[in-house]
């Protein structure tokens, strides 16, 4: 029987430890990134796209009416969290595109290493069966 074999590459440890290394600079250039536990996530409000235009909205209004602006609300600060959000996601989008490939690549050599391992396996396991048959037939 054959079997399909779509990925057939490998990485050697240097390129390896490049990579490490890279995404190691990738995260000293972020010290401010900070990390949720699953409690905090779940208490947040979820930000969508249309959340931002709404933000972004509500914070046009705030400019042009500022004296209705509650004082313990810091507008710049805002516009900060905005900005951040765009930066991070024009990050994310490659990132993202990048942990789609290392899956699927994983995924796929994984599925090509156990099928024909699968059949080994069987084929082997046959084998020893007759050969054992065999034993007692003769015995």
């Amino acid at each position: 029987m054959h079997y399909s074999n779509l990925i057939s590459t490998s990485m050697s440890q240097k390129e390896i430890d490049e990579i490490l290394a890279a995404i190691e600079r990738i995260n000293k250039l972020l010290p401010h990134l900070i990390t949720l536990s699953n409690e905090e996530k779940a208490s947040l409000p979820k930000v969508s796209f249309s959340n931002i235009d709404f933000v972004n909205e509500v914070l046009d209004m705030a400019e042009d009416n500022p004296e209705q602006v509650p004082e313990s609300i810091n507008i710049p600060e805002i516009r900060k969290d905005i900005e951040l959000i765009e930066s991070i996601t024009k990050i994310l989008r490659p990132l993202k595109q990048l942990e789609k490939k290392l899956e699927d690549s994983a995924l796929l050599a994984g599925s090509e290493a156990y099928i024909p391992s699968l059949a080994i396996f069987n084929s082997v396991r046959m084998r020893n069966r007759e050969y054992k048959r065999q034993r007692i037939t003769v015995s």
